[in-house]
């Protein structure tokens, strides 16, 4: 049973290590087209503003 602890203690945190290191490097670049979305919603969001200035915009 010391033999399991002992793999456990050390595979679980190389396993969360790996996980977090492959997390980050996906999600390190967006992609043009999402990068091209948030730009028109920005955009669309600045333009409703400015729109209606008196009035509060839900965020």
């Amino acid at each position: 049973m010391e033999g399991f602890w002992g793999i456990v203690l050390i595979v679980g945190p190389l396993l969360l290590i790996g996980a977090i290191i492959y997390g980050t490097m996906r999600n390190r670049k967006a992609g043009a087209a999402t990068d091209r979305q948030a730009e028109v919603g920005a955009k669309r969001l600045q333009e409703e503003i400015e729109a209606r200035p008196n009035k509060d915009v839900d965020l």
